[in-house]
């Protein structure tokens, strides 16, 4: 087993690398100055030495601070690993908001990476969607063309659905467990899709459409 391997046997959830300008995602540590985020998980990251005042000692606490353009969240962290330049953190605290963000940063792009095009003769009889793409966590996303052009699109995510018709969206927070899966606004729905859709690669014209679509409507 090479050491590599074996990091990854150890991590309880994947890390993901991150490119924070595209993502529209600030970070900084508090009273110590802004950072980049080159990777996340659930249980931490690697963040960039802040430029104001650097982290020196494994096990120093401190508050990392998220912000993007609708939401922001404070994580209780600590650190596990450093040198001058890279900083290994541990969360020891995520809340509500902290969860979302780190949803939209992680779990989002990795259900993204491996949405798949089912193929037709799997569809159901009385299915009038032309293309039908699945997930992870059920996950799915249906388009509906006309003439090769989209005229609507309706993702399903565990915990609520867009849909997009008429050049309007459509959102919906299922009715769930607000503990396990908490309630989003529009916009928050909206960043989820946007994350999900960011890393599907199938390349087909009618999903290429709603990208583009989904990508006005959040950076409007």
């Amino acid at each position: 087993m090479s050491q590599n391997e074996s990091v990854k046997d150890r991590r309880k959830y994947q890390r993901v690398l991150v490119e924070p300008l595209s993502e529209g995602l600030i970070t900084e540590i508090v009273d110590y100055g802004r950072t980049l985020l080159f990777d996340m998980s659930y249980e931490g990251a690697a963040i960039a030495q802040p430029k104001e005042k650097k982290l020196n000692d494994v096990g120093e606490a401190f508050v990392l601070h998220l912000k993007t353009a609708v939401d922001e969240a404070h994580l209780k962290a600590q650190v596990i690993r450093v040198n001058e330049e890279i900083v290994a953190i541990k969360f020891v605290e995520i809340d509500v908001a902290a969860r979302i963000i780190i949803d939209r940063v992680v779990t989002d792009r990795i259900i993204g990476l491996n949405m798949s095009l089912i193929s037709p003769k799997h569809y159901n009889a009385n299915a009038d969607f032309n293309e039908w793409y699945h997930g992870p966590k059920e996950t799915n996303l249906y388009l509906w063309l006309q003439g090769g052009a989209l005229v609507r699109a309706q993702i399903d995510l565990a915990s609520a659905s867009l849909v997009y018709e008429m050049d309007s969206f459509f959102f919906e927070n299922k009715e769930l467990d607000s503990k396990i899966f908490p309630k989003l606004n529009n916009q928050q729905i909206a960043l989820k899709v946007y994350a999900i859709l960011q890393q599907m690669e199938t390349g087909t014209a009618a999903l290429e459409q709603l990208k583009k679509i989904v990508a006005a409507h959040v950076q409007a």
